[in-house]
């Protein structure tokens, strides 16, 4: 490995692998440390050829996107986001020449033209594809790692305040659910499962164990291009819901009129899956009669959790029937009703201490019997200890 001077730079010359390869710097600074790197990494057997990064940041992406093992609806995304993002700047930029103060000035950009929400999923997918480069030996390091690095926490917008959640009560589920019949069973199956949307339309009647009180979650339905597309659950897990009785009740009279095993349980009017629009359009309506503040289909989901937590479903228990991956996503998804279940349960606690009596926390006090000798309430003939005690009133008012 050797520096020499050329056209007023300087250049690193070396070999590896049999292959001489080169870089120029315009700095002689640049190229020692340049050249003290590549030592480093010959030496650590991590080196990577310059090679392998000339190519289009477009190129890459076709490769990328043939590895990806994603659902038909994320990839649509990933593509949209390239298409639409990503593309008009970097399609013919060579992987070799990305910059962390290039995606710095891009990501500006964006952020003067697009909502916090859609620079972040662009950054998101440039970032992944600049991993897949790393991975693939084409880059020593992320430089979208290094731009986010360098610019702090600045660098990215802040998303806007989420809305917050809707939770109805089961009184106003009921009421809800009441308004459009054809409607009845799925909605209180969405509020009373914690369906997604996709989830509860791909449900077929195979997925319905009346016996066991579960629902099956194996498949959801994506709109992708117009087209319902079958695949896994968002998560890519299957998994099984516990259903209340009187909805077990309500899916049996779907499952006893079905014809066959994979019938859907729930069809649209004219036939087949509910699509979204077609959904919307009818769920809106049943909103709009019932009087209730507007809604989304999704609030239903939320509306599950509230209530299983109101009914004392435990974070674990909640994460595995909501098909959450992680159960941090639960906890910071719904920490607000589980504080407000905290509280209560604190509030069942005071109870339960308020109304004990004297009596009933006295196991070892000695009394009298027959012929003078002492016997023992409650706990005496579990053989008690020497040292016996007496309960105190405590101070509650």
């Amino acid at each position: 490995m050797s520096i020499h001077p050329r056209g007023g730079g300087y250049i690193v010359r070396w070999r590896f692998n049999g292959k001489q390869h080169s870089k120029k710097f315009d700095r002689k600074r640049d190229a020692q440390a340049f050249e003290a790197k590549q030592r480093t990494l010959i030496q650590s057997n991590s080196f990577t050829p310059p090679a392998r990064a000339r190519i289009t940041v477009e190129a890459l992406a076709d490769e990328w996107f043939s590895t990806r093992t994603v659902s038909p609806r994320t990839l649509h995304d990933y593509q949209e986001v390239w298409t639409n993002l990503i593309a008009p700047t970097w399609s013919t930029t060579r992987v070799e020449n990305i910059r962390p103060d290039a995606i710095t000035s891009w990501v500006s950009t964006l952020a003067k033209r697009f909502s916090p929400a859609r620079v972040n999923k662009a950054f998101t997918v440039f970032k992944q594809l600049l991993d897949f480069a790393v991975m693939g030996e084409r880059l020593e390091s992320n430089p979208a790692t290094r731009a986010k690095t360098l610019a702090g926490r600045g660098f990215l917008p802040r998303p806007l305040t989420e809305k917050a959640h809707r939770y109805l009560t089961a009184n106003e589920v009921r009421h809800l659910a009441a308004q459009d019949p054809t409607l009845t069973t799925m909605i209180l199956t969405m509020a009373y499962t914690g369906l997604r949307f996709g989830e509860v339309t791909a449900l077929r009647v195979r997925d319905v164990d009346v016996l066991r009180s579960r629902v099956h979650v194996l498949r959801a339905f994506s709109e992708v291009n117009g087209r319902l597309v079958p695949g896994p659950p968002k998560s890519g897990l299957a998994r099984e819901v516990p259903t209340p009785r009187f909805l077990r009740e309500l899916l049996q009279e779907r499952v006893t009129s079905a014809t066959s095993p994979d019938d859907l349980v729930f069809l649209a009017k004219k036939g087949g899956p509910f699509r979204n629009k077609t959904f919307r359009r009818l769920f809106d309506a049943a909103v709009a009669a019932s009087g209730l503040p507007r809604l989304t289909p999704h609030d239903l989901r939320h509306t599950y959790a509230s209530l299983s937590i109101h009914a004392g479903v435990g974070p674990k228990a909640l994460q595995e029937a909501m098909g959450h991956a992680d159960i941090r996503l639960t906890m910071n998804t719904y920490a607000g009703l589980f504080e407000a279940d905290r509280n209560d349960h604190a509030d069942r606690l005071d109870a339960l201490a308020r109304e004990a009596s004297v009596e009933e926390c006295s196991p070892n006090v000695p009394q009298s019997g027959e012929n003078g000798q002492k016997s023992w309430s409650r706990l005496g003939d579990l053989n008690p200890g020497p040292t016996h005690y007496e309960c105190v009133a405590l101070p509650l008012s």
